[in-house]
């Protein structure tokens, strides 16, 4: 008799078990990334949208938020303090809000300073500092993957374009999964890794292009993950990586790029003085007399690394961070007393030309055609072992 009710516990603690992994699916590679990177936040409203998620302070659970309710989260000194509309719930150094249903969408809000709210998926950690909080999105990868894409590359592209987008940024993920480490977080959500706003909610066909790539990333020859750049429009020409950032890389070479010459970031112009560009060019040590009499107009056929006169020279990418220009890429034409800056392209030009390759997709390109039109001597491989 003890035995047979010892199998039917044991058979109803296995009913149990499955039924909790059935509704909560192991996810196998979730990523952390660092939300408002680098603005120092002291409060936030947290709200869940879908799903129900367990609030845990400091490891211990203290309470349940389900959809609707509000909660608010104060920093004071590297305490944070949570209080739900009626109730303070207590004070700890480390608040995590774990979503346990199938599906678990969560807003953010930041109060102190007032930020425009962001929705993601799955889970949220919350640590207090000094004189802030860091705020810490926990979420599958391809999740992740799915709002950089509808961050970086917009909700209005060809599928095949999405999956190529998806190769890059998941590689950019893999490749740098530890470059936050040391702050308890893989990626910030700026350009300083991918730019990340939250959950991507305007095109069901990003998920798909995401899931349709599933764990693929781009690797060179040796199977070692490459860098994997992207930028608006490369203006017909892309650049290699020494040219833009000192950096020789075998898959990173020129491509004549004629898929993007009519798109709306192809061309751009700017206007500066004379005298100002003069004031310019001495500051970088060129000779002001030498300027005054020289013909300051530049012409080039394809992307250049300098701009010279006589023995004097300035790297175009340096004129480019200066003058807050779209490109490197550029002539100048001189009048009376302006210079006009007529140029291709937007961004560092390097890697994928993001315009170019919407291009590709509408006229029938597959993904794998577009990277390997971009990048050299690649392969499309899944995500190795060890990362």
């Amino acid at each position: 008799m003890r035995y047979v009710s010892a199998t039917l516990a044991i058979r109803f603690l296995l009913m149990l078990l499955l039924a909790f992994f059935a509704s909560c699916p192991i996810q196998a590679r979730d990523i952390k990334i660092g939300l408002f990177f680098n603005r120092k936040i002291t409060t936030v409203v947290f709200t869940p949208v879908g799903g129900e998620y367990i609030i845990y302070g400091d490891y211990r659970q203290v309470g349940v938020a389900r959809k609707g309710f509000i909660y608010h989260i104060d920093n004071s000194g590297g305490v944070l303090t949570i209080q739900d509309t009626l109730n303070v719930i207590g004070s700890f150094s480390r608040i995590e809000f774990k979503g346990i249903s199938r599906s678990n969408i969560f807003s953010i809000r930041p109060v102190i300073p007032s930020l425009p709210p962001r929705e993601s998926d799955d889970n949220l950690l919350l640590q207090g500092e000094a004189d802030f909080m860091r705020i810490i999105n926990i979420l599958d990868l391809e999740k992740y993957i799915a709002g950089t894409i509808e961050t970086e590359g917009g909700s209005n592209a060809h599928p095949e374009y999405y999956k190529a987008q998806a190769i890059l940024a998941r590689t950019f993920a893999v490749k740098n999964f530890y470059r936050h480490g040391s702050e308890g977080f893989n990626l910030c959500d700026t350009e300083h890794c991918q730019a990340y706003k939250g959950k991507s909610r305007m095109n069901p066909e990003i998920h798909a292009a995401v899931m349709a790539t599933k764990e693929l990333v781009m690797c060179d020859m040796n199977g070692h993950l490459v860098n994997t750049p992207y930028h608006s429009n490369c203006g017909g020409m892309t650049s290699d990586a020494f040219q833009a950032w000192k950096q020789p890389l075998p898959h990173l070479q020129p491509v004549i790029d004629q898929f993007c010459r009519n798109s709306k970031n192809a061309k751009w112009e700017s206007m500066l003085s004379r005298d100002e560009w003069i004031a310019y060019l001495t500051g970088k040590g060129f000779k002001k007399d030498r300027l005054m009499q020289a013909d300051l107009s530049f012409s080039p056929a394809s992307r250049e690394k300098y701009y010279r006169i006589g023995e004097h020279q300035v790297e175009l990418t340096e004129v480019r961070r200066d003058l807050k220009l779209k490109s490197a890429w550029f002539s100048i034409v001189t009048g009376a007393d302006k210079i006009r800056f007529q140029g291709k392209g937007y961004g560092h030009g390097v890697g994928m030309c993001q315009e170019g390759a919407m291009e590709m997709a509408r006229k029938g390109y597959v993904y794998v055609d577009i990277l390997h039109f971009y990048f050299r001597n690649i392969k499309i491989e899944s995500i190795p072992e060890r990362r």
